[in-house]
């Protein structure tokens, strides 16, 4: 019975051997086709997932172009700034505090090690940047009593502006991207980081002087930053390195020694602002505007404390005032009126006015600074006569034709240089005035509005680059520059990319008769013992400009009722010319913001910049002069020195 009972259960344990065999080859044959499917067809990427574990990627920054003046001298470039690191997983409590000894004297505010450890607790194994920027003798303290691991130096570039203050609102500062702009500028290869230009040229030329970035791969332990010895390439594909494009290098218009001479001369004054150009192309040879602010504290880490200074200082020392703002150009305009009376035929000079101090127009009187007797357009520009000026803009269209011949002299439109957000000025019309009847306080166009237009004042906006422009544009005989701040551009190794040679904006059309008659008025101004400049005259060069003393904004604070304080109650003081005056070669604008009688404050700052600048050409001629007797000594020409 047990026999026939066994073979009847042998066909059950063959039936479940099989079936227990056929689970068996199932299921390694679903294990060998996802190990095929994992190892075969999709190894690539699966092998890219765990290098990548292991491989980092370091960004190599690309080098900034510099910023050079005309005969080659830097005016920002890039050093090395000394940065301490640290690995929170590597570095313990009394490494941490030995640290904080070393770096007592730096600026920064420093965490103790609570705050430390809270703020690293998600970033165990990365780098933590605790201090930046140390000095050469703070990194030889730490690079000789620091053993530990986990504190590095790194060294980055940091953009330098070895002049200091020398030029600031024109070369501009950088600063860190925010998270709004990598939002925008991520495409750009921006990075959390990253400085970008924030004004003046290193705002514009931001696209030139950044260079493009390189990166290099390489392999680290799971849980470490140190590289390992590893080939790379066995790992990735493509690249494993990049080597970074430095920026391009310009070179600008700007001239150390005149940029040095007018701040100089500009010094005394609180808020002011002077702009030098070549008369001969139009190139900007400095730009002042006081007061400023040193660019490498802007683009570095500004303290609260500095920040607060800075930003609440009532003289805006980030204003330009050269460029992005606005004055009424006073009785410098009155070269304007001349050329407009004398090319349309409203004025001839035999043409004389009787100034009695003032003129009644209605119930308002018209004032003039004193009675003058009687003058013709010669003596009244020599002295500034209002009145004569008064009783030419009395003539039937003659506002009208002050706006045309201003917009013809570049007033009313951005010179075109472009920086810091160039404001373009304004002349007023009889038509914009007469727009402005929908508005309760202005009744159209009044014969007023023209006796304001023609001395300055009123609604004519103009900025300190225009008029040294305009004043350029009447010592060349009538061409008007496109001014320029960049010469050329050049690569990392000196060779020339681009440059960019004068370009007229436009050939005035106005007789050399009148130009003849305004430029002699104009040396008379400052030469004749009459003119409102006589007292600031040079001994040296022959000068000639126009004096300006135009009206401030006197209006009551809208939020609490108070006027200005008293340094802003005082008319601001103007001074546009060229020298020297028989052979042009400069031509500036200087304004004295709330500096009272333009003859008596920017006169004389004019004065110094022509000076100093014939006194910097004969240096360089004298120096370039051959020595007597040298063997390939060239005999010098008689050529006049040039910038």
């Amino acid at each position: 019975m047990e026999i026939a009972g066994q073979n009847a259960e042998l066909p059950e344990i063959r039936r479940r051997t099989r079936m227990f065999a056929v689970f068996v080859l199932l299921a390694f044959t679903g294990l060998g086709s996802r190990l095929f499917y994992l190892q075969v067809l999709e190894g690539d990427a699966f092998y890219k997932v765990t290098a990548s574990s292991v491989i980092r990627t370091e960004v190599l920054p690309a080098l900034r172009g510099e910023l050079r003046d005309r005969r080659g001298r830097v005016l920002v470039n890039t050093r090395p700034s000394y940065n301490v690191e640290v690995v929170p997983s590597r570095i313990d409590e009394a490494t941490y505090r030995q640290l904080l000894s070393l770096l007592a004297d730096h600026n920064e505010d420093l965490p103790d090690w609570e705050t430390f450890s809270q703020r690293v607790a998600e970033r165990r194994d990365r780098p933590y940047s605790i201090a930046t920027d140390v000095s050469r003798e703070t990194m030889s303290q730490i690079e000789t009593n620091m053993d530990s691991r986990g504190v590095s130096l790194r060294t980055e570039a940091r953009r330098h502006y070895p002049n200091g203050l020398l030029a600031a609102h024109t070369l501009g500062y950088l600063n860190e991207v925010s998270a709004d702009e990598l939002r925008t500028l991520k495409e750009e290869d921006y990075h959390p980081g990253d400085s970008i230009g924030r004004t003046g040229i290193e705002k514009q030329w931001e696209p030139y002087l950044r260079g493009r970035k390189g990166m290099r791969k390489f392999v680290v332990p799971r849980r470490g930053i140190d590289p390992v010895d590893m080939h790379i390439g066995d790992l990735v594909e493509g690249p494993t390195q990049i080597d970074p494009v430095p920026g391009e290098n310009l070179i600008l218009t700007l001239d150390i020694d005149v940029q040095k001479a007018a701040e100089r001369a500009l010094a005394p004054h609180r808020a002011a602002a002077a702009v030098v150009l070549d008369v001969n192309t139009g190139r900007v040879l400095a730009m002042v505007s006081r007061p400023t602010y040193d660019p490498n504290a802007l683009s570095g880490k500004l303290s609260p404390e500095a920040a607060a200074r800075l930003f609440n200082d009532p003289f805006r020392p980030l204003r330009d005032r050269t460029l992005s703002d606005t004055f009424n150009p006073g009785s410098t305009f009155k070269a304007i009126s001349a050329i407009a009376a004398l090319e349309d035929g409203v004025l001839t000079l035999e043409d004389r006015a009787k100034c009695n101090r003032f003129v009644q127009v209605g119930r308002r009187r018209f004032r003039c600074t004193k009675a003058h007797a009687v003058v013709n357009l010669h003596t009244a520009l020599i002295q500034s006569c209002n009145v004569f000026f008064y009783e030419l803009a009395m003539r039937p269209g003659m506002m009208n034709r002050l706006a045309r011949y201003s917009s013809d002299l570049g007033l009313g439109l951005p010179s075109g240089l472009g920086v810091n957000g160039e404001q373009g000025g304004f002349v007023p019309t009889e038509e914009w005035h007469r727009g402005r009847e929908a508005f309760p306080s202005q009744q159209g166009f009044m014969i007023g509005h023209a006796l304001n237009t023609v001395i300055g004042e009123g609604a004519t906006r103009v900025t300190p680059t225009q008029m040294a422009l305009l004043y350029a544009a009447i010592a060349k005989d009538g061409v008007l520059w496109l001014p320029q701040i960049i010469e050329r551009i050049e690569s990392a190794d000196g060779k020339i990319l681009e440059e960019f040679p004068p370009r007229q904006r436009s050939q005035l059309a106005i007789s050399q008769n009148t130009l003849s008659t305004v430029k002699k008025a104009l040396v008379g101004v400052v030469n004749n013992p009459k003119g409102t400049a006589y007292k600031a005259r040079s001994t040296r060069v022959l000068v000639a400009g126009k004096t300006g003393t135009a009206q401030a904004n006197m209006s009551r604070n809208s939020k609490t009722g108070e006027l200005p304080p008293l340094y802003a109650r005082q008319d601001h003081a103007w001074f546009a010319g060229f020298s020297p005056a028989d052979d042009p070669r400069i031509a500036f604008a200087v304004l004295v913001e709330h500096g009272g009688h333009g003859g008596d404050v920017a006169a004389p700052v004019a004065m110094q910049i022509a000076e100093r600048y014939m006194d910097i050409m004969s240096e360089r001629e004298n120096a370039d002069a051959p020595v007597e007797g040298k063997p390939g000594s060239v005999a010098k020409t008689n050529a006049a020195p040039r910038p």
